[in-house]
């Protein structure tokens, strides 16, 4: 009986035990997967609300893209200091006769400027250039090769010996220095004329590229003072301020000055100089009249932040705009910024150097 009593027992506690075993298996807890979302990143836009200025590069929220103007501006030594010229986006400068310079200025905002000038007439090969940016031309007067392509429509253009509302002679100066205009009398005289202010988004392209962040050139040599000599009368210089990254302009051994702006930053400053070696001609010897080669190739310097790198020019035709190249034949890349263009010829007084 005991024997009996025993194995019961035994047999209820085995029982017992693989009933709890089965509860424990039961109750053993459960792995969850935690799942995890990653939010896709975003990157924001650094233009955002801001417009572009394809002739520096440019970011500004005031900024309103338009047709710019391109305005002949005197640059002998009795017709100094200009006015309104430091507000220009790119300034060009050939040689016209006798061995003398004018500048071309672009604007690409114009409406608030209070005096601008002085100005004077038209030479052929700057009507080409301007048309490279889709410029309406100011002058006043021309020469005989550029009346022919003015009267053939080459270009939109506002000029003082046809349009007198849009000049005015200021007595402080004598003719023919004392022609100017202001951006008030442009604008009105685009309205008059009829001109379209506005950019053809089909046939318009940009001439000038650049680095979307100040870059330093890699190579090249210093260019801390660029010299550019055209002649024996006109050796402008630049010299560059390591404080603004900036080269100051200076013509006829002095700084040149816009007389508009406030005294204590008036100098003329460019973030970037190209230098454009050409060749002209002469094709009236009466006035020393000059032409100057613009379709083909050609070579250069590329100035910023201090440094100078060769490159290379080319124009296909008299209508397609200019091609900056690298000496690689890349696209030539400015920093953003106002640029110089100078385009020196290849006589013995002609040439470039630096320091």
């Amino acid at each position: 009986m005991k024997k009996r009593l025993l194995l019961l027992t035994t047999l209820l506690v085995a029982a017992m035990g693989l009933s709890a075993c089965g509860k424990k298996e039961e109750e053993e807890p459960t792995t969850t997967e935690e799942v995890t979302t990653t939010e896709e990143a975003t990157t924001e836009d650094p233009h955002a609300g801001l417009n572009y200025n394809e002739l520096t590069g440019e970011w500004s929220a005031d900024y309103v893209s338009k047709r710019p103007i391109a305005v002949m501006i005197n640059n002998l030594r009795e017709a100094l200091p200009s006015s309104g010229t430091m507000q220009a986006d790119i300034i060009y400068e050939c040689m016209v006769e006798g061995g003398i310079t004018r500048i071309m200025p672009i604007f690409s905002s114009y409406e608030d400027i209070e005096k601008l000038g002085s100005v004077r007439s038209a030479r052929h090969y700057y009507i080409n250039i301007a048309n490279e940016y889709d410029a309406i031309y100011v002058h006043y007067g021309q020469s005989a090769p550029a009346k022919e392509r003015l009267d053939n429509h080459a270009i939109d253009n506002i000029n003082g010996m046809t349009y007198d509302a849009g000049f005015y002679r200021d007595s402080a100066r004598v003719a023919p220095h004392n022609a100017y205009t202001t951006g008030e009398r442009v604008k009105q005289g685009i309205e008059d004329m009829g001109y379209n202010a506005e950019y053809d988004e089909v046939s318009h392209q940009q001439v000038l590229s650049f680095n979307e962040e100040d870059t330093d050139l890699s190579e090249g040599e210093t260019a801390n003072t660029v010299h550019v000599n055209f002649s024996n009368y006109s050796k402008p210089y630049f010299i560059y301020n390591s404080d603004t990254k900036l080269y100051d302009r200076y013509e006829y051994d002095n700084p040149q000055v816009d007389d508009q702006a406030d005294e204590s930053d008036n100098t003329l400053k460019f973030k970037n100089i190209i230098i454009m070696k050409s060749s002209y001609q002469c094709i009236n010897p009466k006035n020393d009249l000059q032409d100057l080669k613009q379709v083909g190739e050609g070579e250069g310097y590329y100035c910023t932040n201090g440094k100078a790198v060769p490159i290379k020019w080319k124009k296909s035709s008299e209508n397609s705009k200019t091609e900056f190249l690298t000496q690689d034949g890349e696209p030539l890349l400015l920093n953003p910024g106002k640029t110089w263009i100078s385009i020196i010829g290849d006589g013995t007084e002609a040439g470039v150097s630096f320091e």
